[in-house]
């Protein structure tokens, strides 16, 4: 596997991670309703860590895609 492929395959499980959190709480928000600062700030932090993580695969996916069309002869 390539420096390149480790990159994007790194980046998927991290999306994967991400995507797992983020559904698990939107499943406690539906079964219990938290609230307060607490649940805020995890939301939140929830919510960058997934657009972050879907942003760099989103980056990789389409430098790895560059890079292999700009080789083809």
């Amino acid at each position: 596997m390539t420096t390149d492929a480790y990159r994007v395959a790194r980046a998927a499980t991290r999306l994967k991670a991400a995507f797992a959190v983020a559904v698990g709480m939107n499943l406690a928000e539906a079964a219990w309703d938290p609230g307060g600062i607490t649940w805020s700030v995890a939301r939140t932090a929830a919510s960058v860590a997934f657009t972050l993580a879907l942003a760099a695969y989103v980056v990789l996916r389409v430098l790895r895609w560059r890079r292999a069309r700009g080789e083809r002869p």
